[in-house]
């Protein structure tokens, strides 16, 4: 009894430590530990941002199905500009990582630095550009007039606002980097709470505020954006956390900010890959009705909140990574790396067994319309069989990224979506007439693809002699 006791004490205690983030370098306790501490906020963390998708579908849902192709629709390219600081976040995760390995904070915090200058020239470049060709957006994904009249002021207000979801993506970065799992994980937190209340006044009306409907889903992110971005600023300069910035890591370091593009600039490509692939599949669903692509966008949206706390331990697999190949210990690292790829391909494969069993009353909660339906449980059900191959899948890629192999990545990303998935499924969907059968069964083989690409790369143990 007394045995059972302590060993629950000892879990609790370790789930304390994984939440408050008390600890921030791991290359010296066991590896079941660190990657433990560093999965579990990171899990949450993304678990949080599934639930902002369900929550923003569910109130965009009760606008009808309009509402959801339009958000749909800008989400799509959203998507495709997130990828600039999804890029920079991958970048400056791995050098900060290393520094941190290295014991080198204020080396760390002067990326970190960098990176912050480098993400704000961005955001506000990419932001005033999508506003002004709103329109021309609209029509290349395939919208009608009434699609982008209807959608105008949302689109506007989204690229607006486009800065603070790229900062708060990127500050994440820096703190999953540095080893702050918990830390990103309390930012989303409040960036998800603010967004559901705000959303929910702004959208449905709540006293003197009117009722804005999809407009006022904007403004709802925009705020919760917004908040995040504001916690996360005062937390780096509090020196609660093991960066180091003092007036000497403010000032611009030109080779760092080189150095963060030319890693970023591989990242950014590996995430504008999928995301403009998702975009191009649009126009080939597209081309099989309204209700085939308002189905396969609910699906999607599912997809990926039921994947997103799978990314969190791909996430803490890279941070270990990273920090164990500065501390000059690889197979440590190598050891990580299939241990939370385990954990990950188990976790997905409960998810993936619950996605079977309620497949009809999961899509039931979006949409009532019978053929919207069937096309959304048709690729549920298709793609729940590639949520096996996921979990090493996301584990390999994000260490590899974190091993600086960026472009190895990003050439397997061009293998899986460019030269399969996409021309696959416009051959058996479109050409041989196969419909929706044939694209989603063209997605699913893409993955099985990537996956024995990632394994097979990883293998080689090149990534574990990369200085960068």
């Amino acid at each position: 009894m007394m045995t059972l006791f302590v060993r629950t004490r000892s879990v609790l205690n370790l789930f304390k430590i994984a939440m408050l983030g008390k600890e921030k370098n791991f290359t010296s306790s066991s590896v079941a530990r660190a990657a433990f501490l560093l999965s579990l906020p990171a899990m949450i963390e993304l678990l949080i941002e599934s639930m902002f998708v369900v929550v923003d579908l569910l109130y965009v849902s009760r606008l009808g199905d309009s509402a959801i192709t339009i958000a749909g629709m800008i989400g799509t390219v959203v998507l495709v500009i997130y990828s600039i600081p999804v890029g920079l976040n991958i970048a400056a995760s791995a050098l900060i990582a290393r520094r941190i390995g290295e014991r080198k904070p204020r080396a760390a915090g002067l990326t970190a630095v960098q990176s912050i200058y480098t993400g704000i020239i961005a955001a506000v470049l990419f932001g005033v550009l999508a506003i002004i060709f709103n329109r021309q957006l609209f029509y290349a994904i395939g919208a009608s007039e009434r699609l982008a009249t209807e959608g105008d002021l949302y689109s506007k207000i989204r690229f607006g606002c486009i800065i603070f979801l790229m900062l708060r993506v990127l500050l994440n970065g820096i703190f999953r980097g540095s080893g702050d799992a918990a830390m990103a994980m309390r930012a989303f937190l409040l960036a998800f709470i603010v967004n559901a209340v705000a959303g929910g006044i702004f959208i449905f009306g709540f006293g003197p505020v009117p009722a804005m409907g999809l407009v006022g889903a904007a403004i709802g992110n925009g705020i919760g954006n917004l908040a995040a971005v504001c916690y996360q600023f005062w937390y780096l300069g509090s020196k609660r956390n093991v960066l180091v910035i003092g007036r000497r890591e403010l000032m611009i370091v030109p080779a760092i900010m080189k150095r963060l593009l030319q890693l970023g600039s591989a990242g950014t490509l590996q995430y504008l890959i999928p995301a403009s692939s998702w975009l191009l599949m649009i126009t080939i669903v597209a081309q099989l009705g309204e209700a085939t692509l308002t189905g396969y966008i609910i699906a999607d949206r599912i997809i990926i909140c039921a994947t997103l706390p799978a990314w969190g331990i791909a996430n803490a697999a890279g941070v270990l990574t990273g920090q164990n190949l500065g501390a000059g210990q690889p197979e440590r690292a190598e050891q990580s790396v299939w241990k939370t790829g385990f954990f990950n391909m188990c976790f997905l494969g409960s998810v993936s067994l619950v996605m079977m069993l309620f497949t009809g009353k999961i899509v039931g909660l979006f949409t009532s319309e019978a053929a919207v339906a069937e096309q959304a449980v048709l690729y549920l059900r298709c793609m729940t069989i590639a949520f096996f191959f996921f979990g090493y899948t996301m584990v390999i890629s994000r260490s590899l990224n974190a091993a600086g192999q960026v472009r190895v990545v990003t050439w397997l990303y061009v293998l899986m979506f460019y030269i399969v998935q996409l021309p696959l499924a416009y051959l058996l969907g479109v050409t041989m007439g196969w419909g929706s059968k044939g694209i989603f069964g063209a997605i699913l083989f893409s993955e099985v693809v990537l996956a024995a690409g990632c394994l097979i790369i990883f293998r080689k143990g090149t990534w574990k002699r990369i200085r960068i």
